[in-house]
C-alpha cells in the first residue's frame, strides 16, 4: 500500500504540488516576458521621450518625431523625424543610418495585446493549463473520497489562477484594422515600397556607426600601408615606418616592382 500523509496518498500530494508549481511557472514566464518586452522598447527608444499630449517623440537634440503612418498589419504607429534635420545633426552617426530621418515605432496595443505579448501569454497559459491535466490524471489513478476532494480543490485553485492569464487572449484587437488615430494619419500595410522596406531594414539591423569603431578601422587601414622610404628618387624598403602614403599594400608593391624593372632596364 502506498505511503500516506493525513490519509491521502503521497503521490496525490506530489501531483497537487506539481500542479500548483506549473501555474507559478506560467505566471513567472509571463512576468519575465513582460519585463523583456519593456527592456526591448526602452533600448529602442533610449534617449527619446514620448509626449502623449502631442503624440510625438522628442529626441536628445530637442527635435521632434511626428506620426507618419499607422501600420495596420503590425498594429504599430510609425514616427519619423525630418530628413533634412537628421542629415545635418552632429550626432547622426550614433543615432541612425537612414537618410530619410530617424524612425521610431510604438505599439498601439498594451501588453499582452501586442504580437509578442499574445505569443508569450499563450505559452504561459498552456503551461498553467497543464496543472489541470496533472490533477485529472491523479484523480483517475487515486479516487478515494478524501483524495478526490483534494484534487478537485487544487484543480479549482489552479483554474482560478489560470483564467486571468488566458482571458485577455479572447479579447485580442488584432482584427481591428481601422486606425485608432482616425483619418489624420494614413494607414499602411506590410506591402510597402521596396525603398521604404530597405530603409527600415537598415535602421533595424544595420546598426549605427560608432566613432571609436570608425577610428579603429582607419587605424587598421593605416597599419596595412607599406613601410617605405625615399632614397635617390626611388622607393626602397627600410623597415622603418614613416608617414602613410595612403595607398594599399598591393598598389605600393606594384609600383615598387615597376620601378625596379625600369631601374634594371636602365642598367
Amino acid at each position: 500500500m502506498p505511503e500516506q500523509i493525513a490519509g491521502i496518498t503521497t503521490l496525490v500530494w506530489v501531483a497537487c504540488a506539481y500542479a500548483v508549481l506549473l501555474v507559478a511557472i506560467g505566471w513567472s514566464f509571463d512576468r519575465m516576458a513582460r519585463r523583456s518586452s519593456q527592456r526591448s522598447v526602452a533600448s529602442r527608444t533610449f534617449g527619446f521621450t514620448y509626449h502623449e499630449s502631442h503624440d510625438a517623440w522628442q529626441c536628445p537634440e530637442d527635435q521632434w518625431l511626428w506620426p507618419t503612418a499607422y501600420d495596420r498589419d503590425n498594429r504599430v504607429m510609425r514616427y519619423r523625424a525630418d530628413a533634412d534635420i537628421c542629415n545635418t545633426c552632429p550626432v547622426k552617426s550614433s543615432c541612425t543610418v537612414s537618410h530619410q530621418g530617424r524612425e521610431i515605432v510604438r505599439e498601439v496595443d498594451p501588453w499582452p495585446y501586442s504580437a509578442s505579448g499574445r505569443f508569450h501569454r499563450g505559452l504561459a497559459t498552456v503551461v498553467a493549463l497543464f496543472s489541470l491535466v496533472i490533477t485529472g490524471m491523479a484523480a483517475v489513478l487515486f479516487h478515494r473520497p478524501l483524495e478526490v476532494a483534494l484534487e478537485i480543490t487544487v484543480a479549482l485553485v489552479c483554474l482560478m489562477l489560470t483564467i486571468p492569464l488566458g482571458i485577455k487572449l479572447l479579447r485580442t484587437p488584432e482584427n481591428y484594422y481601422e486606425s485608432p488615430y482616425g483619418g489624420h494619419v494614413r494607414s499602411t500595410s506590410a506591402e510597402e515600397s521596396t525603398a521604404v522596406l530597405i530603409d527600415r531594414f537598415e535602421q533595424k539591423w544595420g546598426g549605427v556607426r560608432n566613432e571609436r569603431v570608425e577610428k579603429s578601422r582607419e587605424e587598421r587601414e593605416r597599419e596595412l600601408l607599406p613601410v617605405v622610404s625615399v632614397t635617390n628618387g626611388r622607393r626602397a624598403w627600410r623597415g622603418v615606418k614613416e608617414a602613410p602614403l595612403h595607398k594599399t599594400t598591393a598598389q605600393a608593391l606594384q609600383e615598387m616592382n615597376q620601378e625596379r624593372s625600369r631601374g634594371n632596364d636602365e642598367n
